[in-house]
């Protein structure tokens, strides 16, 4: 496959520029046994191969589940003698993934990277297809569904947002989509074809909420998620006593913070990006403004604020975070193509939508690389509350001023 020739090219290229007091983390080469015949092949078929000395042929179309116990022993010996490594099967993973590019943006290149990354650690024949909608309206939902389907694909990755799922849910298809972006919670229909892998941010807010006190300030852009995560507040029983919607080319706020008392002493949530976070948390220091604490879910949960903020700015500050843990050698295999699952949820989500499918629909006896339990159609994230210290983000058990 060409795809994969290219896409072996580019590991092994960056492989090679590595520094060299880096271990590299692929496997040591082994010997392979690759079944390349299209045919069946019975009990009478594996014994003629032994027969006449044609034993590479018996490994590779040798079944586990062959009840013939001469031949079973035939071949673990054979397998062992020859140190064959494995057995790779000519069966593949098919996967499509379909991208609403004018929508998602960068997403669109990382989540096909985890997707391949995934694959790659696995080590399985696999075939990937990305197919790009452009948009999530439906005529040009529909025109992908139906050329996904007329490429034989079973399985897509979907990472729309809420209104694209619910121009796909009025398709009538045989598909199952994992969508690595949406929480259950928001999609109000009952499609039994889709699977949610997408973080519960009001379950963030409700444990952020326990580790505050009564006075309940938030600052929030101009975005859906800012919409959606100041929602979620105002329908807690806390006391609101200010809010602030930013927007998005505003980068100063001196007329904000100047003589605000409210704040002082208030438990801040920051509902913001990134940099607007880490603009603000400086901010407050400056004016004088004595928070509670300052809280934020998982869209801070990032590197950078260790380096855009002094810690002095951050040191009051508490983020929920529903990433756990990744296997060792996956962490490695996405760090080639420039990906970062410890941090990135979208792209932690897509592998988790990738172990499960792996794991139920392709390969059984396969164990799985993640914790996440899917309940219902969704991914059962954990939820911890970390610290962003001088260098790294501690995860804590009890708030403490």
């Amino acid at each position: 496959m060409k795809f994969i020739a290219l896409l072996l090219f580019f590991i092994s290229s960056q492989v090679t520029f590595a520094k060299s007091l880096y271990l590299s983390t692929l496997p040591l080469p082994g010997t392979y046994v690759i079944n390349l015949g299209v045919k069946n092949c019975d009990t009478t078929c594996l014994r003629t191969f032994l027969q006449n000395e044609k034993v590479f042929s018996f490994l590779a179309y040798y079944d586990k589940n062959n009840t013939d116990a001469n031949l079973s022993s035939s071949y673990k010996i054979l397998k062992e003698s020859l140190n064959i490594q494995q057995l790779v099967s000519t069966q593949e993973l098919s996967i499509a993934l379909m991208i609403p590019k004018q929508v998602i943006g960068r997403y669109a290149i990382s989540t096909a990277n985890s997707i391949i990354a995934y694959l790659l650690d696995r080590n399985i024949n696999f075939k990937f297809e990305l197919f790009n909608c452009k948009n999530e309206t439906l005529p040009l939902i529909k025109e992908s569904v139906k050329k996904i389907q007329e490429s034989g694909y079973s399985f897509v990755i979907a990472p729309f947002t809420i209104k694209g799922v619910n121009n796909l849910a009025q398709i009538k298809t045989s598909l199952i989509f994992y969508i690595p972006t949406i929480n259950k919670i928001e999609f109000s229909g009952n499609n039994t074809n889709f699977i949610f892998g997408g973080i519960n941010y009001k379950k963030q807010i409700d444990k952020l909420l326990s580790f505050t006190n009564d006075r309940i300030a938030i600052f929030s852009d101009e975005s859906s998620i800012g919409y959606k995560l100041s929602s979620y507040l105002q329908n807690s029983d806390k006391r609101i006593v200010y809010q602030k919607v930013i927007p998005q080319s505003q980068s100063n706020f001196r007329s904000i913070l100047r003589y605000n008392r409210r704040l002082t002493n208030s438990s801040i949530f920051l509902n913001t990006p990134l940099v607007k976070t880490s603009l603000l948390s400086s901010q407050f220091r400056f004016y004088g403004i004595l928070p509670y604490a300052l809280f934020s879910t998982q869209i801070n949960y990032n590197p950078l604020l260790l380096s855009l903020t002094q810690y002095d700015d951050r040191k009051n500050f508490y983020i929920a975070n529903s990433i756990g843990k990744s296997d060792t050698n996956l962490l490695a295999i996405n760090k080639l193509f420039g990906n970062n699952i410890l941090f990135d949820w979208i792209n932690y989500s897509t592998s988790i939508g990738m172990d499960y499918i792996y794991t139920l629909y392709f390969n059984n006896n396969a164990k799985r690389l993640f914790n996440e339990n899917i309940i219902n159609n969704q991914v059962n994230y954990n939820i911890s509350i970390v610290k962003p210290t001088k260098s790294s983000f501690k995860e804590i058990d009890i708030f403490n001023n």
